[in-house]
């Protein structure tokens, strides 16, 4: 970093970092990587630094995150960053013996700066850092004015970035750092979740199960809108509920004269953990209609696959469509030792059976030998129209 009269105050803001009992993975992508030399350059980085990893190139974050992003460069890339930073601190904390996870953080920054050749005239440029720990998920971007240089934005990047290392290893100082130069930002978005002790217990263990590669207990947290015993489930990401997702809810409450429950798995099969924030915003979707006789709880568990799911949920009907139909009876999915037999028996015993709803662009299997315990809904009934979260979430960038 060049030498400015803001850089003195660097080396006592990388000691008080230091000087916290908290110990983290950093995760950095897109630039301001010298904060990594800066968190190392006056000594005792050990003390805070676990690991730094810089997933560079497109494949190597597709394959940190678990996943393509819809945009590199945005919040809900940095959480999904810093969601797996905290899994590798996890796993690492175990490996050496500790069990001090509450103050392990994982840290994930993506940055979009300007370029030195080829730059487009209007190119937004930004830099998201988020934070995951035991009871918090924040984020914080920042959006830099256009009459700035890359040399200028590697150095606002850096400095935001140890700022903000330094607010997450200090939570209860109210701590002001005149760092960066703030005038060349043109806008602060800044949000954060923090999480009851039951949930951050579930996060936890959903992430010990997935490092050690062993079969989870399935476990459960009932939000207690209502005391019903859970009969129709309706298992999804719902990021975000949408309007099929409600249609279907109501066939099945007018079906089966009940309402319906939702249930969101911490843990998803190919698709990275839920954090807090994200966490948030899919229980509100929901929760929009929750005064509708169709609405019933909502749970949230640590259970990817509906093996585990029935024995969460005995006596049910699944809501799925076509596409998790597919998956279901695909061995890629099963449990160790497991083949369809075997799962169908397991539905059987806990008297599990499935509402499949026809989706567009997820034709059913044509080698697919449809199991008994499923219904398929009729296409006079529930006529997909391709709505989909995944769609919603583009058109919201």
């Amino acid at each position: 970093m060049h030498t400015n009269e803001d850089d003195t105050k660097i080396p006592d803001i990388i000691s008080m970092i230091h000087d916290s009992q908290y110990r983290i993975v950093l995760a950095i992508t897109g630039g301001g990587t010298e904060s990594i030399g800066e968190l190392l350059r006056y000594g005792r980085g050990s003390d805070t630094l676990i690991e730094a990893i810089v997933p560079y190139s497109k494949e190597s974050l597709d394959n940190f995150i678990g996943k393509e992003p819809l945009r590199y460069a945005s919040t809900d890339t940095a959480r999904d960053m810093a969601m797996s930073a905290y899994r590798h601190a996890l796993y690492l904390n175990s490996m050496a013996g500790k069990n001090n996870h509450e103050k392990l953080v994982g840290i994930g920054v993506t940055c979009k700066l300007a370029r030195i050749t080829n730059e487009r005239k209007g190119r937004q440029h930004e830099i998201h850092f988020a934070s995951q720990s035991y009871l918090k998920t924040t984020t914080s971007s920042i959006f830099l004015k256009e009459n700035t240089n890359r040399e200028e934005q590697e150095k606002a990047a850096t400095e935001y970035i140890i700022e903000n290392i330094a607010a997450t290893c200090n939570p209860d100082e109210k701590l002001q750092y005149p760092m960066f130069k703030k005038e060349i930002v043109k806008e602060l978005i800044k949000d954060e979740a923090k999480a009851e002790l039951p949930l951050a217990e579930l996060l936890l263990k959903t992430l010990e199960s997935i490092n050690s590669k062993k079969e989870i207990q399935p476990l459960k947290i009932d939000l207690g809108l209502n005391d019903n015993e859970p009969r129709i489930i309706f298992s999804g990401s719902f990021n975000p509920c949408h309007t099929k997702h409600i249609e279907m809810a109501k066939i099945a409450a007018d079906k089966y004269k009940e309402p319906v429950n939702f249930e969101i798995s911490l843990a998803n099969v190919d698709k990275p953990p839920i954090d807090y924030i994200s966490l948030k915003e899919r229980i509100n979707s929901l929760l929009k209609y929750r005064e509708e006789k169709y609405m019933g709880n909502i749970f949230l568990t640590n259970s990817p696959l509906f093996a585990e799911k029935a024995i969460l949920f005995p006596n049910s009907i699944f809501l799925i469509g076509t596409d998790t139909l597919n998956r279901l009876f695909n061995e890629k999915y099963y449990r160790d030792g497991e083949d369809k037999k075997s799962l169908l028996d397991h539905f059987h015993k806990y008297n599990i059976r499935f509402m499949v709803f026809r989706r567009n662009n997820a034709d059913i299997d044509k080698d697919m030998e449809i199991p008994d315990i499923c219904d398929l809904i009729p296409l006079d009934m529930y006529a997909d129209d391709g709505t989909s979260s995944t769609i919603i979430r583009k058109n919201r960038k």
